[in-house]
């Protein structure tokens, strides 16, 4: 994948945040877009903005928790590209709580969207990168994959889970001889409308969180950390470099490296979980 022009990229979370950025990033690389969201309006309008700047682009309502969904993105593409070459399973939610009193559809939401979204879309496009002999997969993950605050555990739970089904992929298709690359991008905070993510509740899973007295004050924090986060161009740039360097790990946020290696360290030691500066 040294040469991106004219190959096909899958972008989903597409209509907003790190999914947009990635999807403008591969398209100013000359890689035609299929760009996918459950947010239909945002979708359109992201679509159109990337058109209007000279990228090839197309789009499709898609819900990564729906494995149907996906694979209709994957013959939808297939169908409009002719190929496709770069799958990032982008999409993504948050939540949170005390963790014995997060609801349950809380959990299935967040997994739902955070972990069967990759899942859905490895199974949806892997064959398609197999079958053809090249291709890349990159899974967006978090640093909350390598590190656990409090508060987090279903986005922590769905993370610590998107680095290990990345890691056995890569693997996998290693031991394959595949030329099919993987990266799992691990960012910390990046300016995103994630805090807003309830915006998309399935009305399926009953009263969206924002109905729980506690929720209005955890978006509140993590709204305003997010807002002096990264901008997500510069996570974009580095999934475009990790996709051509055929680089697994894409770590964009340097300053949590001690906690990560504190953290591990401290497991093979036997030592007791440590915040690591994250309370």
């Amino acid at each position: 994948m040294r040469d991106l022009t004219g190959k096909v990229a899958v972008v989903t979370g597409a209509a907003s945040g790190i999914g947009l950025a990635i999807s403008r990033r591969l398209g100013a690389d000359g890689m035609q877009v299929m760009m996918a969201d459950v947010e239909e309006p945002a979708l359109a309008a992201a679509a159109k903005d990337l058109a209007a700047e000279g990228i090839e682009v197309a789009s499709a309502v898609t819900d990564v928790r729906s494995a149907e969904s996906v694979e209709a993105l994957a013959s939808a593409t297939v169908e409009r590209f002719g190929a496709v070459h770069v799958i990032c399973n982008n999409a993504g939610v948050a939540g949170g709580g005390p963790s014995w009193d997060v609801p349950l559809p809380v959990w299935e939401w967040i997994l739902g969207v955070n972990l069967f979204g990759v899942v859905n879309g490895i199974r949806a496009f892997v064959p398609h990168l197999l079958a053809q002999g090249e291709g890349h997969v990159v899974n967006t993950a978090s640093v909350a994959g390598l590190l656990a605050a409090p508060w987090m555990a279903p986005y922590n739970a769905s993370k610590h889970a998107v680095v290990g089904v990345s890691e056995s992929l890569y693997h996998e298709l290693a031991a394959l001889g595949s030329q099919v690359g993987v990266s799992v991008l691990c960012p910390g905070f990046v300016r995103t409308q994630i805090a807003d993510a309830n915006r998309n509740w399935p009305a399926a899973l009953g009263p969206p969180p924002e109905d729980r007295p506690d929720g209005g004050e955890l978006r509140a924090t993590l709204r305003a950390v997010i807002e002096s986060g990264t901008d997500p161009a510069v996570i974009a740039a580095a999934v475009r470099d990790a996709i051509v360097d055929g680089r697994f790990w894409i770590l964009t946020h340097p300053e949590f490296g001690d906690g990560i290696t504190a953290r591990f360290g401290a497991a093979v030691e036997g030592r007791n979980p440590e915040a690591f500066g994250l309370l």
